[in-house]
């Protein structure tokens, strides 16, 4: 007797290439993971295993159950540690159930079988699948009734299953996230489409899509989204510069859309023609139509393809794209039942085309591992097409990084991967790397049988070159300029010089990216706009032939410079967060400026304006090294040592930076020469500000008597001339000294009056610093819920202003009065947060005083050994940079040592501890410090 049953049928697919490529004892371990995986699963989605050979035939009451368990196991195997693919098929049908008695399975028998014509159907399905997929019949679709949430089927059209006497409709069942594409025509499976009331193979389809010698890699999201808009758009174009693979990516669409067009597909390259009167006569020939005597070719094609369904891939259009786009439009006119995929540099602009950008493929991120790394499609095709040239070629640990690297410094571009893989038989990866800065000389050796204008990077890039007109060539020559982007604003300031005008430039931008030479991000506000590097440095080989650099390169530090100085003065004021925004945005352009200035392409006294203008930026986001580095070049520029004015300048900076890293020594070295510089050029308001800054790096150094003097003639001075931003400044430092020396009262006093003036004149970072130490000030008197409120403060002050390094301060303060509490949930990870932030900003001094409350969280939370070796690393560090704790500070960690060495057994493991770590760095210190536990164990 028969009872309905859903019989699904998975298959692991590569089993033989995954045996080649890991061995076979690897591979046996890996079934072993994959069988207990599948069967695992089955309890819980109320499934039975009725037979395995190669695959697994299992059976379900509900094919719901079957579906929900197919996409439980499809995940599963993702996770294991190789990840493995296979293929399901659903059929829901009458099936014979035998149970065999215990004797005959004792002897071997199953303990179910079944039988049925159920079975074969389900076996034939599971064939036609491709990796990954979950295939239905119509009986099984009709079985699943609704479908759950998220979930969508699609159907891949009617395929002659063996044993089956009619088509049989295959749906597939998935995320709606996922794509699903049409499943490879198996050998033991043909796919056909109904013509005027009869079946046929679509293989059979009349078409001459080029075969391809490689297969087809990735662009899944981009194969469904082009197969869903050819079902609502006629005419869909591919946009986009060569080499990213238009023409490979509109082939592998055009044959997954075969059977949906019986009357032909054709492909129409129109790369070797010029003349746009040949491209109708391309068309034709491809269509086999024949000139008529006294009619329009043209008119000729159009009445041929009248009524038919037929799908023409025209390659190539950018050339001769008013042709194509007349040639398209006649075509769209006449034949309704024709569709188009066209690709192009710039959209045809035909009244109901669909443009479709295709963009380079998502390259590595810093840190992937190797898992992550394979699953990306461009690694993946740099691998495949490597391994043709060197089969021995792998992915391994060792290669890894350098695969990485190489993908993304070629910008996910398909073509120049493939044109570097081709050079693995003669090179390495990381050889490949090094000579990527001639990337056009590298990048040869296609393969012959392709167009001239692919078998080099620099021949396919003439090609787009070369069909732009005059000024176009000399726009995007000039954009070759920038780094990292570019606004309309800034591509009209600098490249607007004859032969372009500046109005003019708005159009020609506009014309480039349509061209696919420029991408346009349009998410960003305002539109920036790019190039990749690519035609960047194609570009800017142009700009050098042509003689053009130099005054290009001039108007572009002009232009960021001026920036520069703007950002300077909105970083005092309300608007410092969209500001830090800006300047964050552009640092690339302006650090181009800067090298330009420094390098002696401009006015060497442009590289000190810089390093002045950009001396609060450095400060606040923490690129504190940086900018020590580029005053100490300025600095060493013979016009600038001539210049007693910019010397004190650059001077002034690089202290003011110093003393930012706690480099108290450098810092008043330099400030000194500075003071005595101003003093001689009697400039009130700059030597009010030296003093100010030589005040900090003195009371850093130990002299507290020297840093009030000083500090106090720095206020009288401000305020003589009026200055309120140096008074605010001068107010704060002169709170910090006095809550050190222990003078509450002084301390609030001009505390309280530098953030009532910070507030009024919309200062934000000074009065983020002022709510900060305001805090430790009320910490100091037995205040929490005061110091609680003001760290709060500053931290949101910070975040809202973009002050990366005063929310860093505030993390760390936040930090130390939850560990005071015993709050140690709360501390670690404000202070965690605060560590590395400090490090990375090259802030020493705070960075050690932060790893020594990481060492108190570690002795509080019972990790012993770890709190001496952070606390021994601590204070050498300190030591060695010759800073010492405040006298309350190392009053209040006199109990937590004496505490920690009771708990050790005796003094010599002390010792041994504290030895150890003594000279292990700042750096591997913090590795310890913030490593998981079990990571962080005494060795």
């Amino acid at each position: 007797m028969s009872e309905v049953r859903a019989l699904l049928i998975t298959d692991v697919v590569g089993s033989t290439e995954l045996t080649e490529r890991i061995g076979d004892e690897a591979v046996a371990r890996l079934w072993e993971a994959h069988d207990r995986c599948a069967r695992d699963l089955l309890p819980a989605h109320r499934g039975r295993e009725i037979d395995k050979t190669d695959g697994m035939l299992l059976m379900f009451e509900q094919a719901a159950d079957a579906v929900a368990y197919a996409a439980a196991y499809h995940q599963a195997l993702q996770r294991l540690s190789t990840p493995l693919h296979a293929r399901a098929g659903l059929h829901v049908g009458p099936v014979v159930l035998r149970e065999n008695l215990p004797d005959d399975v004792a002897r071997g028998a199953k303990p179910l079988e079944v039988d049925g014509l159920a079975k074969p159907i389900a076996a034939r399905v599971v064939s036609v699948a491709g990796g990954g997929q979950t295939l239905l019949t119509p009986e099984a679709m009709a079985a699943l009734g609704a479908l759950p949430a998220g979930w969508r089927s699609v159907s891949h059209g009617h395929w002659l299953l063996k044993g089956v006497s009619e088509p049989v409709e295959l749906f597939e069942i998935g995320s709606a996230e996922r794509p699903m594409p049409c499943p490879p025509d198996a050998e033991k499976a043909w796919r056909v489409v109904q013509v005027q009331g009869q079946w046929r193979p679509v293989r059979e389809i009349a078409n001459n899509l080029p075969l391809q010698a490689t297969s087809f890699i990735g662009r899944e999201r981009e194969r469904a989204e082009l197969r869903a808009l050819m079902s609502k758009s006629r005419l869909v174009t591919l946009l986009g510069m060569g080499g990213l693979g238009k023409t490979r990516l509109s082939l592998q669409v055009a044959g997954e859309l075969m059977a949906q067009f019986p009357d032909g597909v054709w492909f129409i390259d129109l790369a070797p023609i010029r003349d746009a009167a040949l491209v109708v006569g391309e068309l034709a020939q491809v269509l086999g139509v024949r000139e008529e005597p006294g009619r329009p070719l043209l008119q000729s094609v159009c009445a041929h393809l009248r009524g038919h369904r037929a799908l023409l891939v025209v390659d190539n259009c950018e050339q001769v794209v008013q042709a194509c786009a007349t040639m398209v439009a006649a075509l769209m006119k006449a034949a309704p039942e024709v569709r188009l995929i066209t690709s192009s540099r710039e959209a045809l602009h035909v009244p109901g085309e669909q443009a479709y950008p295709i963009l380079p493929l998502p390259v590595p991120q810093r840190g992937d591992s190797v898992e992550q790394l394979a699953r990306l499609t461009a690694v993946r095709l740099f691998v495949e097409r490597a391994q043709q040239h060197k089969p021995a070629f792998t992915l391994s640990e060792r290669e890894a990084p350098a695969v990485a690297e190489l993908v993304a410094r070629l910008e996910g571009i398909p073509l120049a991967l493939e044109l570097a893989a081709a050079r693995v038989r003669s090179l390495s990866v990381a050889d490949i790397n090094l000579r990527l800065n001639d990337r056009y000389r590298l990048l040869t050796g296609g393969s012959r049988v392709l167009q001239e204008r692919q078998q080099t990077l620099r021949a396919l890039v003439d090609w787009s070159y070369d069909i732009l007109d005059e000024r176009e060539q000399c726009l995007l020559q000039r954009l070759s300029v920038f780094r990292g982007g570019f606004d309309l604003e800034s591509a009209e300031q600098v490249c607007g010089i004859e032969p372009i005008d500046s109005l003019d430039v708005l159009d020609l931008l506009g014309s480039l990216v349509e061209k696919s030479l420029v991408m346009n991000d349009e998410r960003s506000e305002p539109p920036r706009y790019r190039m990749l590097e690519t035609i960047s440095d194609y570009a800017r080989e142009k700009l050098q032939q042509a003689g053009g650099s130099a005054a290009v390169a001039a108007r572009h530090c002009e232009f960021y410079f001026s920036l520069a100085k703007s950002t300077n003065r909105g970083l005092q004021g309300p608007e410092q967060a969209e500001w830090v925004r800006r300047m964050e945005t552009e640092l690339d352009n302006t650090r181009a400026a800067l090298a330009l200035a420094l390098a002696g392409g401009v006015d060497a006294f442009i590289a000190v304006k810089i390093a002045v203008a950009m001396q609060g930026f450095w400060t606040l986001r923490g690129y504190l090294s940086e900018g020590r580095a580029a005053v100490r070049a300025a600095l060493a520029l013979p016009d600038v040592q001539a210049s007693p004015m910019a010397q004190a300048h650059a001077l002034y900076v690089g202290a003011a930076l110093a003393a930012s890293q706690s480099d108290y020594a450098e810092a008043e070295s330099m400030l000194e020469t500075c003071l005595a510089l101003r003093r001689e050029l009697g400039a009130e308001t700059e030597i009010a500000a030296t003093l100010s800054t030589l005040a900090l790096a003195r009371f850093g150094r130990g002299d507290a008597p020297g840093a009030l003097a000083g500090e106090q003639e720095a206020l009288a001075l401000f305020r003589r001339s009026g200055h309120e931003v140096g008074q605010a400044v001068a107010l704060l430092h002169l709170g910090q000294f006095h809550l050190r020396l222990a003078h509450a009262e002084a301390a609030r006093q001009h505390l309280q009056e530098g953030l009532s003036l910070a507030r009024r004149i919309s200062h934000q970072e000074v009065e983020a610093e002022c709510e900060l130490v305001l805090g430790q000030l009320a910490l100091q008197q037995g205040q929490p819920l005061e110091a609680a409120q003001r760290f709060a403060r500053s931290q949101a002050v910070c975040e809202a202003s973009g002050d990366r390094q005063g929310e860093a301060s505030a993390h760390w303060w936040q930090g130390r009065l939850a560990l005071r509490a015993g709050a140690l949930e709360e501390a670690q990870p404000a202070l965690a947060l605060a560590l590395q932030a400090f490090i990375a900003a090259g802030r020493r001094l705070e960075a050690l005083w932060c790893l020594r409350d990481l060492a108190q969280w570690q002795a509080r939370s019972g990790a012993t050994a770890l709190a001496v070796r952070l606390m021994s690393a601590a204070e050498s560090g300190l030591a060695l940079i010759g800073a010492a704790l405040p006298a309350e500070e190392t009053a209040a960690w006199a109990p937590e040592r004496d505490a920690l060495r009771a708990q050790l057994a005796d003094d010599s493991q002390w010792t041994a501890l504290w030895e150890a770590a003594h000279d292990l760095g700042l750096e591997a210190a913090a590795r310890l410090a913030l490593a998981p536990a079990e990571a962080a164990a005494p060795v």
